[in-house]
């Protein structure tokens, strides 16, 4: 039988010492190099696109691999297909227009950016008379809840050092089931961030007036609400959606 004393002396030699602490150091970090999957970088593609750093033939080639990219990161089962209403004590007498009529999408294409024509969005107001982002009769921010369970892919709330970014602070996010992106722009506080999973109806963030044209004293305060099509990110319009959408008053 060998003497245990022995063994350990002879795993206490300076190369064995150096090893078993590369492997102890090392160890965490090569785990979570093994799960880059599970949170793609698809904000860093979004602010290209929105910036205008992409050419389009590499764009179009890109939507495809993020689309194959995002449906093994994120597999439909687990993920429910039932939407809300994304803005808490409103409803459909809330939209913009008459039957959805706000729905503008001709033009419009993802790889445009903030350059991009229409408005493929359906706009939810609130009572604001005096345009200072809070609710008359609360005297609060309104909340805004995710449209259906999802994956936050990006955001942006530092819109007060990008002034002119139409969009304001915004939340993309990924609903697998239902195989769509929303976007929920002119906001004013995350509540969320990259890589957060959220649950329909959940809050993401609170309404503001962020953006180029919204913060203007002339724009009523509103979510401006877009949905695109994970296959080829192309608009859908919200309306439908939002009829059946539950909490809606």
């Amino acid at each position: 039988m060998k003497n245990p004393l022995r063994t350990l002396r002879s795993l206490a030699t300076p190369r064995c010492v150096i090893l078993i602490f590369s492997i102890v150091l090392l160890s965490p970090l090569r785990a979570h190099a093994q799960s880059p999957g599970e949170r793609p970088d698809w904000q860093g593609f979004e602010r290209s696109v929105r910036d205008g750093k992409i050419a389009t033939a590499e764009g179009a080639a890109a939507l495809e691999s993020w689309r194959i990219q995002l449906e093994k990161a994120f597999p439909p089962e687990g993920f429910g297909k039932d939407t809300f209403f994304p803005l808490a004590d409103h409803g459909i007498g809330h939209i913009g227009g008459s039957n959805g009529e706000g729905y503008r999408p001709a033009g419009y294409r993802f790889l445009d950016g903030d350059a991009h024509k229409g408005h493929p969005a359906q706009d939810i107001f609130i009572l604001d008379a005096d345009r200072d982002g809070l609710e008359d009769r609360s005297g609060m921010h309104a909340k805004v809840l995710a449209l259906a369970d999802g994956v936050v892919l990006s955001t942006f709330g530092e819109w007060e050092n990008r002034r002119e970014l139409r969009g304001g602070n915004y939340v993309w996010i990924y609903h697998p089931a239902l195989r769509i992106f929303s976007y929920c722009a002119h906001l004013d506080d995350l509540m969320v961030g990259v890589g957060d999973r959220v649950r329909g109806g959940e809050p993401i963030a609170t309404l503001g007036r962020s953006g180029k044209n919204a913060s203007l004293p002339r724009s009523p305060t509103h979510l401006h609400l877009m949905l695109l099509e994970a296959d080829g990110m192309h608009p859908m319009d919200p309306y439908p959606l939002l009829l059946q959408a539950v909490g809606r008053k």
